[in-house]
C-alpha cells in the first residue's frame, strides 16, 4: 500500500515550512513557482524526491475554510490524486478541516460509470489512522454511488419493472410490495395509470417499508420516470437528451431508505415511488384529457409533459390517508425550478417552516444546498379548470410554484416538504464532489435531517 502525506496549510511558514524536511528557501520557491498561497481549493503535489520524504506529499490550502461542507471538497481535491490503494497521514493545520467530511470526500470522488465501458474502474482502499469510524461513511457513498448508477443507466435498459429489480437487490431489512396495473386500477392511481398508457413497458408502483412499529413515521415519494419524452407533448430532441435523469427522485428515496436501513435508526419509513415511461402512441393520453386520482379529484391534463405532478399526486394522496408524521417528497419536476435557481440548487416548498428549514441547514452540512420557494396561494387561481377540480399546467410564469401547489391538493393536512432537484441532479460540469453526469443529490442531505429528528 502507498502512502501519501497530506499537509493542510493555512500559513506557508507555519504549517508548509514545519511538515518538510527542506530549508525555507526551498519552499518560498515551491509556492512561488506554483503560485500557492494557501488559499481554498489551492493544491500542489511533491514527489518524494524534492522534500526527502519516503512518501509523495500533498499540499492543500485552506486558508478560506469555513464550513463542513468545505471539508468535503478538500477530501474530493485528495481524491483526484489517488491511483493506488494509499495509506494517508495527515499534517498541518487540522483544526479548521473536518476530518469525516474530509474522508467522505475522497471516497465520493472514487465514483466512474463504466458499466457500459470495456475498461473498468478501481475503487481504491483508503487508510487513514486519524479517522476509523467509517462504517457510516462507507454506507453513505454505496448509496449515493448506487443512486447515482441508476440515474446514468440509459432508459431502454431501465424499464420500470427492471428499477423494481434494481431495488430489490439492493435493500435490506426493507419490506417490499410490488403492485401492478391491476392493483393500480382497483385502487384509483388514475394519474400513474394516465400517464403509463402510452408505454409498452407497464407501469408499477413500489412500496418499502421500514420500522412500522415506530410511532414517528416518515412518507418519502419520488418521481420515478424511466424516460419522458413529454408523450403527445413532445419533447424536442434535444430536450430528450438527459430524460433518463427524470427517474432521479425515485433513486434518491430509495438510496436515503437503504442508509437508515443500514445505519438501523429509529425512525419509521415508508416508501412510496410511482414508476412508468412517458411515451407517445395511440394509447396515450392526449392534451384535454381528465383524470381521476387517488383522492378521487380530477385533472385536466393540458400538456402531457407536465406528468410527473400526475403520478406524484397518486402518491402523496396514498402516502397521507396513513397520517404521517412528516411527507417529504423528491422528484425532476421543473424546468422552472432551474431557471429560477441555476443548476447547483435544489427547490424546496412547504406548508412547514420548521421542517423546511430544519432540512436545509442539515442538506448544508453535506454540500447540498436547497433554498425555499414561497407556498403562494395567490397562485391557486393559475391552476383552475373550467371542466374538473385543477389542470395540470399553470403556465409559465412560477412553474416551480404552481406544480406544488397541484401536488397540495394531495396531502391532506399533513406536514410537508416538496423537493425539487431539476437542476442539481444532474451535472453537465465535471464536478470536483459529484463529477459528471447523474450527482446523487438529495441522498446525504435527507439522511442526515432525518437522521437528526427529534
Amino acid at each position: 500500500m502507498n502512502k501519501i502525506k497530506i499537509i493542510f496549510v493555512k500559513d506557508n511558514n507555519e504549517d508548509f515550512l514545519s511538515n518538510v524536511s527542506v530549508d525555507k528557501d526551498k519552499v518560498d520557491e515551491i509556492c512561488r513557482v506554483n503560485g500557492f498561497e494557501g488559499n481554498f481549493k489551492e493544491s500542489l503535489i511533491l514527489p518524494s524526491f524534492l522534500v526527502g520524504e519516503e512518501s509523495v506529499t500533498i499540499i492543500l490550502g485552506i486558508d478560506g475554510v469555513n464550513s463542513q461542507e468545505d471539508s468535503i471538497i478538500l477530501g474530493a481535491i485528495t481524491g483526484n490524486y489517488i491511483d493506488s490503494d494509499v495509506e494517508l497521514e495527515l499534517v498541518g493545520n487540522l483544526v479548521e478541516v473536518s476530518i469525516e467530511k474530509f474522508y467522505l470526500g475522497i471516497k465520493l470522488s472514487q465514483y466512474n460509470f463504466d458499466e457500459y465501458k470495456e475498461e473498468k474502474s478501481s475503487k481504491y482502499k483508503i487508510k487513514l489512522d486519524e479517522f476509523d469510524n467509517t462504517n457510516e461513511i462507507e454506507h453513505i457513498v454505496e448509496s449515493v454511488d448506487w443512486v447515482k448508477d441508476q440515474i446514468n443507466r440509459p432508459s431502454l435498459d431501465k424499464s420500470p419493472k427492471q428499477f423494481v429489480e434494481s431495488v430489490q437487490t439492493f435493500v435490506n431489512n426493507i419490506e417490499l410490495n410490488i403492485y401492478d396495473s391491476s392493483w393500480m386500477e382497483e385502487n384509483s392511481f388514475g394519474g400513474v395509470l394516465g400517464v403509463g398508457r402510452g408505454s409498452e413497458r407497464e407501469p408499477f408502483f413500489l412500496e418499502g417499508l421500514y420500522n412500522t412499529s415506530c410511532e414517528k413515521q416518515i412518507a418519502l415519494i419520488g418521481k420515478g420516470v424511466m424516460f419522458d419524452s413529454g408523450g403527445l407533448s413532445l419533447k424536442s430532441p434535444s430536450g430528450m437528451d438527459t430524460m433518463k435523469t427524470d427517474m432521479s427522485g425515485a433513486a434518491t428515496v430509495w438510496g436515503v431508505a437503504n442508509l437508515i436501513s443500514k445505519m438501523d435508526l429509529d425512525i419509521g419509513i415508508r416508501v412510496l415511488t410511482p414508476l412508468v415511461e412517458n411515451m407517445p402512441s395511440g394509447s396515450a393520453i392526449r392534451p384535454g384529457d381528465v383524470l381521476t386520482l387517488r383522492n378521487k379529484k380530477t385533472i385536466e391534463v393540458l400538456n402531457t409533459d407536465a406528468e410527473g405532478r400526475l403520478i406524484m399526486a397518486d402518491a402523496l394522496a396514498y402516502a397521507a390517508e396513513q397520517k404521517p408524521y412528516l411527507i417529504i417528497d423528491v422528484a425532476t419536476l421543473t424546468g422552472a425550478s432551474k431557471v429560477a435557481l441555476g443548476p447547483d440548487i435544489g427547490v424546496s416548498i412547504s406548508n412547514s417552516k420548521e421542517h423546511e428549514q430544519s432540512l436545509i441547514r442539515f442538506s448544508q452540512e453535506f454540500s447540498e444546498i436547497f433554498s425555499s420557494l414561497p407556498l403562494h396561494q395567490g397562485y391557486k387561481s393559475l391552476i383552475e379548470s373550467d371542466i374538473a377540480d385543477m389542470k395540470n399546467t399553470g403556465g409559465r410564469w412560477g412553474g416551480a410554484i404552481t406544480a406544488a401547489l397541484i401536488l397540495e391538493e394531495f396531502i391532506e393536512d399533513s406536514a410537508w416538504i416538496h423537493l425539487d432537484i431539476a437542476g442539481p441532479a444532474r451535472s453537465s460540469d465535471n464536478d470536483l464532489v459529484r463529477g459528471k453526469g447523474a450527482t446523487g443529490f438529495g441522498v446525504m442531505g435527507i439522511y442526515n435531517y432525518i437522521k437528526n429528528i427529534n
